[in-house]
């Protein structure tokens, strides 16, 4: 009889040393878990994130940042962009530091060939084809070289790419002969040629008609460089 009792007994002993373990553990946690959100709430107070693996303050990364701007509203009204937009052209810091310049519905990063292209500096920087596909119903100057060149239907075209649909295109009167020659040449050594008109859309990429090739085309337009990209300029009106 006295062999079961001490056998309940250390059976006793041992659960309520174990209800302590657990109360012990569960009391530490609940210590941290308090620790841990006070100095989450410390980190917050300073504009800072609190790091659990360091379990000091440290700065927000850009994308924190930005996310944190997102969900508490980001103020886009009238401005044609969304957290998306930004997100997609990797503009969270420009948006953060104030530095994001608009034209028409694209956004650009303040001071970036970009925004040099979409002339906020001056409207007379020229287009690259792949800009003037931003640019429908602006009249702009476009450089480019052209894969392919034909005449039909009383009109010559110039494609930057084979595939017409795909790319910028320019085109003129087929009377003008004198400016064909002069276009196959820079056909030929696949050098750039400037073109200057209104740029508009037609089966979904974009085209420009040349009305008048001597004052709306430089065969070897002069180049400058920024940061070791050229620049070209030209005045449309």
């Amino acid at each position: 009889m006295s062999q079961t009792n001490t056998s309940k007994n250390s059976l006793m002993a041992l659960i309520i040393g174990a209800v302590c373990v657990v109360v012990m553990i569960l009391g530490g946690m609940l210590v941290t878990n308090n620790s841990a959100s006070n100095k989450t709430k410390e980190c917050e107070s300073i504009g800072k994130k609190y790091d659990e693996d360091s379990r000091q303050c440290r700065e927000k990364t850009i994308s924190e940042r930005f996310n944190e701007k997102c969900s508490s509203g980001l103020d886009v009204s009238g401005k044609h962009y969304t957290c998306s937009d930004i997100r997609r052209n990797n503009l969270e810091k420009a948006y953060l530091d104030e530095a994001i310049v608009r034209h028409g519905d694209y956004i650009y990063e303040a001071g970036s060939l970009m925004e040099i292209a979409a002339g906020k500096n001056n409207g007379d920087y020229c287009l690259s084809a792949s800009d003037s596909w931003l640019h429908i119903g602006e009249t702009r100057c476009v450089v480019f070289s052209y894969e392919y060149m034909a005449c039909s239907n009383g009109y010559c075209f110039l494609d930057e790419k084979r595939n017409y649909t795909s790319g910028f295109v320019a085109f003129f009167g087929k009377y003008n002969m004198y400016s064909w020659n002069n276009f196959r040449a820079t056909y030929y050594d696949k050098s750039p040629v400037l073109v200057c008109g209104t740029i508009y859309s037609y089966q979904g990429h974009p085209e420009l008609k040349i009305t008048n090739v001597s004052s709306q085309v430089v065969i070897q337009p002069t180049v400058s460089y920024s940061g070791g990209v050229a620049v070209y300029r030209y005045s449309c009106n």
